[in-house]
């Protein structure tokens, strides 16, 4: 994927520097069970309703799988935990985050008196209610949390955005959508639909729809005429299987010479940049329609080394 790469430690900075998180008790949600790439695009309004705009990224992660293949990843994701600060919820208590924006959905077993008393003394005061959550605001930093029974949503002041956004209105958008009240993205946008189908669910799941590049650079993976992109990682034991998905506007946009062409200048960090494709292995290019698929696996002991 362009600048980032989410099966490794960047897409985990990028999930403990997320604005926010929902929390719900075990692994079923007060908006339905979910199955499979549901599970996370469910939470996912359509980008005019959460912030105006056309597009914004989005990643899942399977902290229950992370944590059962605990063994085999080389380090510990503590990275997680400071997600959803600050409540006292160790990463392998919860079973999955979704970022949405800058808003967090994360599944988890806790206790909802603990967190309030959390918040509470982190200097949390409550601040009205919203389609039975009860919403919690830190008035110095500005970050809001609503709670209900298996629920906690959390979101903070986006200092690095263009334009302000009201975390409380963001959190209310993405009840919305796990409710239906509001469009989601994948149903909302062609694009996005037909790149979460290909990438299903997995271990983690990131993606994103973009307007056109107007140009390309193999370095970057900015593709002319690309729509949108993702990729997904299965880990399985001492294995990490890849797949990056491009999608392009029109069948005969997708160009596999500029995928090639793009594994070859991420390959090595000599240079001084991420070599997001140095670690894998059994590297292979396909297409489908106007989808241009990466394909490989790494070692998952090299996961958070």
């Amino acid at each position: 994927m362009s600048g980032a790469d989410p099966t490794r430690r960047a897409v985990l900075a990028r999930s403990a520097a997320a604005a926010g998180a929902v929390v719900g008790a075990g692994c079923s949600s007060p908006f339905g069970s979910g199955g499979d790439a549901d599970v996370f695009t469910r939470w996912l309004p359509s980008p005019s309703a959460l912030r105006s705009t056309d597009h914004y990224r989005f990643d899942y992660y399977d902290l229950g799988t992370l944590a059962a293949q605990r063994a085999h990843l080389g380090g510990d994701p503590t990275v997680f935990e400071r997600t959803w600060e600050p409540l006292g919820l160790a990463w392998d208590d919860a079973t999955a985050v979704v970022t949405v924006d800058s808003v967090d959905v994360v599944t988890a077993e806790f206790d909802r008196d603990a967190a309030v008393s959390d918040l509470q003394a982190a200097g949390y005061e409550r601040a009205g209610e919203y389609e039975g959550h009860v919403r919690y605001r830190n008035g110095e930093t500005g970050t809001v949390f609503a709670l209900a029974d298996g629920t906690i949503l959390v979101s903070a002041v986006d200092r690095y955005g263009t334009t302000s956004a009201d975390p409380t209105s963001r959190i209310e958008t993405v009840i919305d959508a796990a409710t239906g009240d509001v469009d989601r993205y994948a149903e909302d946008n062609e694009d996005m639909g037909t790149l979460v189908e290909e990438l299903g669910r997995a271990t983690l799941v990131g993606g994103r729809t973009m307007d056109e590049p107007e140009s390309g650079a193999a370095r970057s993976g900015r593709f002319e005429n690309l729509v949108a992109e993702g990729a997904r990682s299965v880990v399985d034991g001492t294995t990490v299987e890849e797949k990056w998905v491009y999608l392009y506007d029109r069948p005969r946009d997708v160009d596999t010479a500029a995928l090639e062409a793009y594994v070859a200048a991420n390959d090595d960090s000599s240079e001084g940049v991420d070599a997001r494709f140095g670690a894998v292995e059994d590297i292979s290019y396909t297409t489908e329609g106007r989808k241009g698929i990466i394909t490989g696996t790494r070692d998952a002991g090299e996961y958070y080394a």
